[in-house]
């Protein structure tokens, strides 16, 4: 499980709830999960079919943190069912229930029974049995289901900008530091450094292009693909290689820093590419093709 530091304004706003702690209510559900309440909100609850969205911070006691909505720009969802289910829900199902618009909370267990009690479900084998691990949590919406829609469509407008800029400081930040010479921008966004220019023929954007490749994370430099030859249609690929592959010719290599929204965005690709991960693509184009030979793996 990946761990990140919180931001120092942050750590200080984390620091400020625990000191509230000290005089926070503790409230307890139907089945006996107890959570403090440090700040009240406007003490309406949630009725059934209502979407409750909250910011939330998920630490352990080593200070690492688990999950930081602040930063990552997706906060929780949860839809409150009929009464129905709430003899067989968790306890942070059934505090849900209780909570109302600008409500702080503060729940902190050791490990095994916020896996239990929080995540539903049982320690997994990665994670230190020892820790104690810490939920701090605000409501900042209560919305009936079509405003959640209206609501969500501009939060992804939002974070998409914010990602955006993120992304653009990231590699700008990388190329400084690896004091990489000849970097252009593309209107798109995306940073290259051409390294020959052979004249050959240009793709478009619907040709069908043989290249060599590799490509690794801007964040680490690992290494998550390579290919010595390989032929695709660029209408089925990212946005960021749709760009980028024609600006090339044929005999010529570039190396592309691809911002996350143009490779796999937010939702990453599960088991290869994280959330909102930054690509770098060092890529020589072989060849050029109007359309994809299925039967050949090639371009005709």
């Amino acid at each position: 499980m990946k761990m990140t530091k919180l931001a120092n304004v942050l750590m200080g706003l984390l620091l400020l709830g625990v000191a509230a702690c000290k005089n926070a209510e503790t409230k307890e559900t139907p089945n006996g999960f107890k959570y403090q309440v440090v700040e009240a909100g406007d003490g309406i609850v949630p009725k059934q079919d209502q979407l409750l969205v909250f910011e939330y911070v998920m630490k352990d006691s080593k200070d690492s943190v688990w999950i930081d909505t602040y930063e990552n720009g997706f906060p929780g969802v949860i839809r409150i069912q009929d009464t129905s289910a709430l003899k067989t829900e968790i306890g942070m199902m059934q505090m849900f229930r209780q909570l109302s618009d600008n409500d702080s909370i503060t729940i902190s267990k050791p490990a095994k029974e916020f896996f239990k009690d929080v995540l539903g479900r049982p320690l997994t084998p990665e994670v230190d049995s020892t820790v104690t691990i810490t939920c701090n949590l605000r409501v900042i919406e209560i919305l009936d289901m079509q405003k959640f829609n209206e609501f969500q469509a501009k939060l992804y407008e939002k974070r998409k900008g914010k990602q955006k800029s993120k992304d653009e400081s990231a590699i700008d930040k990388y190329i400084a530091e690896k004091k990489i010479a000849d970097v252009k921008t593309d209107t798109s966004g995306i940073r290259y450094v051409i390294h020959n220019n052979a004249g050959g023929k240009k793709p478009t954007a619907a040709s069908c292009v043989e290249v060599k490749y590799e490509g690794k994370f801007l964040k680490d430099e690992h290494i998550f693909d390579k290919n010595e030859k390989i032929a695709f249609s660029l209408g089925q690929v990212i946005p960021g290689w749709r760009i980028s592959i024609p600006m090339l010719g044929i005999g010529d290599s570039a190396t592309f820093y691809i911002p996350s929204a143009l490779a796999y965005g937010p939702q990453g690709y599960p088991g290869a590419i994280p959330p909102d991960a930054i690509l770098i693509f060092d890529v020589a184009l072989l060849g050029v093709g109007d359309t994809y030979d299925q039967e050949a793996h090639s371009c005709k």
